[in-house]
């Protein structure tokens, strides 16, 4: 048996991501950092029943997939080392020029880019494809953008030039228009800006890599049979902040969750790392889904903007929605009186396998919550 690190589930708070400053990846006084040296290593990671499965995690430092922020335009290094004992590779989906075909075992490849234009990405061992991104070796790559404000100048997560006539209307209306009361969305308030990356674990699947097995990468699609489901790594009850969590945990669950007073708009950047596709249904409030990503697997900002209550997330998609914190129109009890803060509301996968893990009942899988503290002034 290799050599191998054990994670609790949630342990590594470094596990679940926000584009909140962590020793991880802490922001220079320039911005963001432009360096970053990953560490590809074996681990056994306790899922939601307890289950403990082998995996196989970048690291950065005692940091478990680290999210990694860069600046559009900057020159970006990411050193890997390869700790394992087969090679793996690097990849940043839609970013051809940032990949590495193959890292040899306990040996360390460098790759040199030009951040693209702002947006979500998804950094992921491509070698034997799907595999290694199945058994772990995945993680968000955010890009900001280096003039990220419509014309009126309202703040966006999206670079001018990449930025949609509707994509602009909507953020110009945050904050300054009747239906949108409250602030505009806040490119500086970390809490602001989530990151919902999720995942599926066959522990099949991750045995058979273990033991070194052959496996024939085309044959995946059709034996995947994933038993666990997770948004940044952890699932069910322990994806939400709930008082009864240990702090680590609760810690984890506290960067998934989002949080904020009525009128605080958040991004929530939603990847699929998996091979499922999932459709994420959120309570409360429509989000308007404001990119999506292209074939070839850059993002793209959207033209056509709709309310929506739930959204598709096929396998390496990206979409970035916006969920304004508006206090909902029909929020009423019985008898009729005006329903108390804080307002708190589930998010789930419609899905359906992935609201269980373990073979227990939903929520076990993919669902977490969101809480509107305080009302408007």
């Amino acid at each position: 048996m290799d050599r191998r690190r054990f994670l609790k589930l949630g342990a590594a708070v470094g596990t679940a991501a926000t584009l909140s400053p962590s020793p991880a990846w802490a922001q220079t006084e320039e911005g963001p950092r432009n360096l970053f040296h990953l560490t590809i290593e074996p681990v056994d990671y306790e899922m939601i029943d307890g289950t403990i499965v082998y995996m196989v995690f970048f690291f950065e430092g005692e940091h478990a997939h680290p999210p990694l922020e860069a600046l559009e335009g900057e020159t970006i290094a990411i050193k890997v080392t390869n700790a394992d004992t087969v090679p793996h590779g690097f990849a940043i989906t839609g970013i051809p020029a940032a990949s590495i075909a193959s890292i040899p075992p306990e040996q360390t490849r460098t790759v040199t880019f030009t951040a693209p234009f702002g947006g979500s990405y998804i950094y992921h061992d491509p070698l034997d494809a799907p595999i290694n991104r199945l058994v772990g070796l995945y993680g968000a790559f955010v890009i900001t953008p280096r003039l990220g404000t419509t014309p009126a100048g309202s703040p966006t997560p999206f670079s001018r030039d990449e930025q949609t006539a509707e994509v602009r209307f909507l953020f110009d209306a945050l904050g300054r228009t009747e239906r949108f009361r409250g602030n505009q969305w806040d490119p500086h308030d970390h809490e602001r800006d989530k990151i919902w990356l999720l995942s599926q674990v066959d522990p099949l699947l991750n045995a058979r890599v273990m033991r070194r097995e052959s496996i024939n990468p085309a044959s995946v699609r059709q034996t995947f049979l994933p038993r666990y489901f997770h948004i940044n790594f952890v699932s069910g009850f322990d994806a939400a902040d709930h008082e009864e969590l240990p702090a680590a945990k609760r810690a984890a669950a506290k960067l998934i969750e989002p949080e904020g007073k009525e009128g605080q708009p958040t991004i929530l950047r939603c990847m699929n790392a998996g091979l499922c596709t999932h459709s994420l249904h959120i309570h409360g409030n429509p989000v308007f889904g404001t990119s999506n990503t292209n074939a070839d697997g850059s993002p793209f900002c959207e033209s056509n903007i709709f309310e929506l209550d739930a959204w598709m997330l096929p396998p390496l998609v990206r979409r970035d929605m916006v969920l304004p914190f508006e206090k909902p129109f029909d929020a009423a009890v019985w008898p009729p009186k005006q329903e108390p803060f804080p307002m708190r509301y589930v998010m789930h996968c419609h899905t359906e396998m992935s609201n269980t893990a373990g073979g227990g009942n939903y929520p076990q899988g993919i669902v977490t919550h969101w809480e509107m503290t305080e009302p408007l002034p």
